[in-house]
């Protein structure tokens, strides 16, 4: 009877991420939370099971998870390589209307046109608890600049600003698994997101967006909410390198936020993990290799969707990461003081739909407070 269940669980599971509707659907930005470890290594977390991120990556990673572990500080700011430019150079636009200044305004338009500036500002307050259950609380801001049109160049402004509600919860595996010829424990997981989303996306004439406050460009705001799930798994086998194998998908059931926002698009991925490293527990702790694969709808190029990244710890408090995402190199440093954290990143992101279209280099900056 309880196989017959599975059975059944899985095959909804199936129908519901192969499945494709008949009609266009408008999808809005993902819940891309990703901390700074993360990014350094290229993405990867869907068999990791060692921090924070398994609450918006793998629910099943809380399964080995064995310590509670609790924060309400753990910020994080990004900004992107032209940033600074874009900002400084639309802080010279002018609201005047003469000729000279239209002028003026349509060169300044025109150097940084097709560029891409991008900022966001985040904050996590999240519980890890020893029992496999976990919860957070994500607010996040992000707001883009870029420059369309080439002919009649034109500011284009975006963004949002979402709070985040997530419980996930992990139930081991009852019976006993061979993997590969080799013990094996599994996990699998859940997590329920309650999603609060405003956010503008607006396009400016020159001189308009000049005269523009901030008020004035969330006039138009949209806003909304919904709830959607994520299902994971997660297998650890007891075979030297410690390998990990994880599997899961994220918003389910594809819910709606609001009418002119869209829905929440619906993402698949699978991904591995070894400590190649023998001995101890504190010793196979320093190196970590892994790698993901992510089906990311958007994307029409299946090299954009591979990840692979590299932990190390080359003193008690000092990691050292690199990886590779999209075919775009990524790299961070992290210093573990026990209570406080601080983690720099630097990562490529594909603007593009396929790997080497355009890249956009990202730097993170974060520091938590851990208890």
């Amino acid at each position: 009877m309880k196989t017959a269940r599975a059975c059944n669980l899985l095959l909804v599971l199936l129908v519901l991420l192969f499945s494709r509707a008949s009609y266009a659907v408008q999808y809005s930005r993902s819940i891309d939370y990703e901390t700074s470890q993360t990014r350094a290594m290229g993405g990867v977390s869907i068999a990791l099971a060692n921090d924070r991120q398994v609450l918006f990556s793998n629910p099943a990673g809380l399964g080995p998870i064995n310590d509670k572990e609790y924060s309400i500080v753990q910020l994080e700011s990004e900004i992107n390589d032209n940033w600074q430019r874009m900002s400084t150079k639309v802080g010279e636009l002018s609201d005047k209307e003469t000729p000279w200044e239209r002028a003026k305004n349509n060169n300044i338009l025109n150097q940084i046109v097709g560029e891409h500036g991008r900022i966001a500002l985040s904050n996590l307050s999240y519980y890890l608890g020893a029992e496999n259950f976990g919860a957070a609380f994500l607010y996040q801001g992000i707001t883009d600049f870029e420059v369309v049109n080439p002919v009649t160049p034109k500011v284009r402004a975006s963004g949002s600003i979402d709070s985040v509600l997530t419980g996930s919860v992990a139930r081991p595996v009852n019976r006993p698994e061979r993997l590969f010829n080799s013990d094996a424990s599994g996990w699998w997981g859940a997590a329920m997101k309650v999603l609060s989303r405003r956010t503008f996306d607006e396009t400016y004439y020159a001189r308009d967006f000049a005269g523009l406050s901030e008020s004035d460009m969330r006039k138009n705001e949209r806003g909304g909410t919904t709830l959607d799930f994520d299902f994971g798994a997660l297998w650890l086998l007891k075979a030297p390198w410690r390998t990990n194998f994880g599997f899961v998908v994220k918003n389910i059931f594809e819910n709606e936020i609001d009418p002119g926002i869209g829905k929440l698009r619906r993402e698949w991925g699978f991904g591995a993990s070894i400590n190649p490293l023998d001995g101890s527990a504190a010793r196979y702790k320093k190196l970590t290799l892994a790698a993901d694969y992510w089906h990311l709808q958007e994307k029409s190029d299946w090299f954009s969707r591979l990840r692979a990244g590299a932990e190390a710890w080359v003193r008690p408090w000092l990691a050292l990461r690199c990886g590779i995402r999209g075919g775009y190199f990524s790299g961070g440093i992290g210093a573990d003081f026990k209570t406080v954290r601080i983690d720099l990143s630097t990562y490529g992101e594909e603007l593009g739909l396929r790997a080497g279209d355009k890249e956009d280099r990202r730097y993170t900056l974060a520091l938590g407070i851990e208890f």
